[in-house]
């Protein structure tokens, strides 16, 4: 076998991640007197395919220490993706640094493994340097390098440099890239874009109808909450249930009761708190509270004072807000006996009077 027959059959080997056989042709071809680059940097491929930064670092050690052959640009950039792959910033840095010191120049793999890797540390000051670099140096931008600055940007939310990078490869993303579009979709909802709706909707349309995921329609039901686009948000919230998604961050359930309160609709939010409480979403006292006082604006006291039941079942307890809201429910339409039952059992805990109360 040819040297270059043995770097195959590692290459392949660590691709199937059979380390073990990798190993074995490599110390073959090194017994048969076959030494060279190749097929140091087919081992070291073969190790960072399986994980195993120490062992592919390694057997860089041992090429430097070769006579017979020294690494090449292709060795320091899978030195480079060992690192990257392992979040060792620095180390591949370092790498960086022999390359800019020895009289190799860099390649397209080159860039495009370390501004994958500056993706991957969220670090979007040095991807952005390393990428204007390279439209800067002789080695033009690729699809690849645009597809990793469009991810870079859209999780950094530049939002106007995904815009742009998008326009240049949007062929390419809208046929098969949803992971990158999904990305994208999530950019815009945690944005204050004035038109995120349609641009969301307008990607939406890009993603296969039968996919669902459970973080994509939590953010989508979020979007449209905070937008007070109650029917297309529990469109999305009835969707959540039948897949048995459960919502489990307090801000997402502030959105939601944010656009019920909005829309006056005290029945639609007593309807989605009882699906929430069943289906094991993340329950918090403004739940209740905003109840309470939807139904004191609509005079329907039994009820609001029923809340108060409801939230000791689920072991919320009443704070000097409730009995805030109690008192206004009450004085608001002249029940003066109730209004003073609550400022006496706010003195009895200890809260004083409401705020604004003024009982002669």
């Amino acid at each position: 076998m040819l040297s270059e027959e043995y770097s195959k059959a590692i290459t392949l080997a660590g691709r199937t991640k059979n380390v073990g056989l990798a190993t074995e042709l490599f110390s073959d071809a090194i017994d048969a007197g076959l030494r060279n680059a190749c097929l140091y940097n087919a081992l070291m491929s073969a190790y960072m395919y399986s994980g195993l930064t120490k062992k592919a670092v390694s057997v860089f050690e041992d090429l430097k220490q070769d006579f017979n052959c020294k690494p090449t640009i292709v060795t320091y950039n899978i030195l480079l993706s060992v690192f990257g792959r392992s979040l060792l910033v620095d180390h591949m840095e370092t790498v960086l640094q022999a390359i800019d010191d020895s009289d190799l120049s860099y390649t397209i793999t080159t860039y495009n493994t370390a501004i994958a890797a500056y993706v991957t540390a969220w670090m979007w000051d040095k991807m952005e340097r390393m990428y204007q670099s390279m439209v800067e140096g002789p080695i033009k931008p690729d699809a690849e390098t645009l597809l990793l600055m469009l991810r870079g940007y859209a999780h950094s939310s530049n939002l106007e440099k995904m815009e742009k990078t998008y326009d240049q490869i949007k062929e390419m993303i809208n046929n098969r890239q949803t992971p990158l579009i999904r990305t994208m979709i999530y950019a815009y909802t945690k944005s204050c874009h004035p038109d995120r709706v349609r641009k969301v909707e307008a990607l939406m349309k890009l993603i296969p109808g039968d996919e669902y995921r459970h973080c994509l329609n939590v953010h989508l039901i979020r979007m449209y909450a905070q937008e007070g686009l109650t029917e297309a948000m529990e469109g999305l919230i009835s969707e959540a249930f039948q897949h048995n998604t459960v919502v489990t961050t307090v801000g997402v359930m502030r959105s939601i009761i944010s656009s019920y309160f909005k829309s006056n609709a005290v029945d639609r939010l007593a309807g989605f708190i009882r699906q929430a409480e069943n289906a094991g979403w993340r329950l918090c006292r403004s739940l209740y509270h905003c109840k309470m006082v939807m139904y004191g604006q609509q005079n329907r006291l039994e009820e609001m004072h029923g809340v108060l039941d409801e939230m000791e079942n689920f072991r919320f307890g009443r704070t000097k807000k409730t009995f805030f809201i109690l008192y206004k429910g009450y004085s608001n339409i002249g029940r003066r006996l109730e209004a003073e039952t609550v400022i006496g059992m706010m003195w009895k805990r200890g809260y004083g009077n409401p705020e604004d109360a003024c009982v002669s």
